[in-house]
């Protein structure tokens, strides 16, 4: 990089007298032409072993193909054939759901007005029908509609020991219960 601040005219005389020669600015121009040469030259060589690669890729791809052929056609029969089944399996499929709705459309019609609108619209009839098949265990229950069934029993109580309803009656408890699961109890456990 050449410094512009400095402009003032202050030349050696070894500046002056000295001029490129004409030699040695050839000679650099021939060698950097000939590592040109050189450097193309290597990537000729690569180039041409890459081609010979891909074609020798090429014609061994070939010969499999012509094994290959006899695959393709054994692969292609089973896919006709599994394609076959699979069409079978669409119609058979079809008919079952056309047989669904039509079930489903007749129970839905069974069922009381203000249980239809708990069906709602769109479902896939598979859903349609596990709707309904709860509608109608609700309404085969022996509990009201949307309530909740009553307990068959009440839940299990401790027995409360001889000593704790003493205790009661002698603090003046009237419910020996609520002394035995407030105090009695509680006591009992730190021990």
């Amino acid at each position: 990089m050449v410094d512009l601040s400095d402009t003032t005219p202050q030349e050696t005389s070894a500046e002056t007298t000295s001029t490129p020669e004409e030699g040695n600015q050839t000679r650099g121009l021939q060698e950097a032409l000939q590592a040109e040469r050189k450097r193309r030259q290597e990537m000729e060589a690569r180039l041409s072993a890459f081609e010979s690669k891909q074609r020798e890729q090429a014609e061994a791809e070939a010969k499999k193909r012509g094994e290959f052929e006899s695959l393709y056609t054994s692969a292609r029969s089973e896919m006709q054939k599994i394609q076959d089944e699979l069409a079978a399996y669409k119609t058979r499929e079809a008919e079952r759901v056309q047989r669904m709705q039509a079930e489903n459309a007749q129970r839905l019609q069974n069922l009381p007005e203000n249980f239809r609108a708990l069906v709602p619209d769109g479902l896939d009839p598979d859903a349609t029908r596990s709707q309904i098949e709860r509608l109608e265990s609700v309404l085969g229950q022996a509990t009201p509609t949307g309530g909740i069934p009553p307990r068959g029993t009440k839940p299990a109580q401790d027995k409360i020991p001889e000593a704790a309803l003493l205790e009661a009656e002698r603090y003046g408890y009237s419910d020996a219960r609520s002394y035995y699961e407030k105090i009695f109890k509680p006591r009992q456990s730190r021990k």
